[in-house]
């Protein structure tokens, strides 16, 4: 089934620069962030500069939508959709810092996806049995 936001698979070349963007190291830091974060981290900037690379793996309709007037939360969501191809996830949570209610967000592996060889390890076997 074809790619319905990108038109080449991300990989490690944009993935690196796209998680450095919100301070991390890289793409398995587990360390959580902010929205404030994100703004000490100069992420939007970041971003921004990217988005001519980030263009090249969208596809023309879906480039137009989220790399038109980057927010922060379009940040997110950028980098929500390029590391769901690798199996990972970026989790929100909303946390009371300092008294306030924040969102904190953090990358983590999708455990809910596992590769299914099609192949099975044990053969198994069937009886067809066709007699009424």
């Amino acid at each position: 089934m074809p790619n319905q936001l990108f038109k080449i698979n991300p990989d490690t070349a944009i993935i690196q620069p796209l998680v450095e963007a919100f301070g991390l190291t890289d793409i398995d830091d587990s360390r959580y962030f902010t929205r404030e974060n994100m703004t000490e981290s100069h992420t939007l900037d970041t971003i921004t500069d990217l988005s001519d690379q980030l263009k090249e793996y969208y596809l023309p309709c879906k480039s137009k939508v989220y790399l038109n007037n980057i927010t922060d939360k379009k940040c997110i969501t950028i980098l929500r959709q390029f590391i769901k191809p690798l199996h990972y996830q970026c989790l929100g949570k909303e946390k009371s810092i300092s008294g306030t209610k924040q969102m904190t967000y953090r990358i983590s592996v999708n455990e809910t996806h596992q590769q299914v060889s099609p192949h099975p390890e044990v053969p198994r076997e069937f009886i067809i049995d066709f007699s009424v």
